[in-house]
């Protein structure tokens, strides 16, 4: 059985990040390309986004759990460092997955030259709305023991 977190980014992936991609390369084709070469890219445009989402879907399942904790606690936002490496991933993933499908926002402060702290705003209904398209028990990802 799929883990939640990559069923989740699997259809985040399929039904956001992939049309989007898509029609980006279309739009970037030379008039010359032809149609197969324009099919195969993005044909791997869904296999790197599935990869990418399977590589991060321990740090995104972290990541949610913690925006759903400071939600569940009054809270609207979360705060990663990205020195520290697990908030590092955790912000990758959630901006990845979340922020480019517009189901968060972020915003970035630069704490020491080249080091960020990532302060991500989960669009909580529009991310329960994917979540039950998706058949993904968000409140049961949320609350799942890491």
């Amino acid at each position: 059985m799929a883990d939640d977190a990559e069923r989740l980014l699997k259809y985040i992936v399929r039904r956001t990040l992939a049309p989007i991609g898509t029609v980006e390369i279309e739009l970037e084709a030379r008039a010359a390309d032809g149609g197969s070469d324009i099919a195969a890219d993005q044909e791997r445009l869904v296999r790197d986004e599935e990869h990418r989402a399977a590589d991060l879907a321990d740090a995104f399942r972290q990541g949610i759990q913690r925006a759903g904790a400071a939600h569940h606690a009054g809270g609207n936002a979360i705060s990663l460092d990205d020195r520290k490496p697990d908030e590092n991933r955790q912000a990758d993933a959630l901006i990845h997955f979340l922020v480019r499908a517009q189901l968060a926002t972020s915003t970035t402060r630069e704490t020491v030259p080249q080091r960020y702290i990532y302060t991500i705003t989960v669009d909580w209904p529009a991310l329960e709305r994917i979540a039950g398209e998706a058949r993904v028990d968000l409140n049961a990802l949320i609350d799942e023991p890491v």
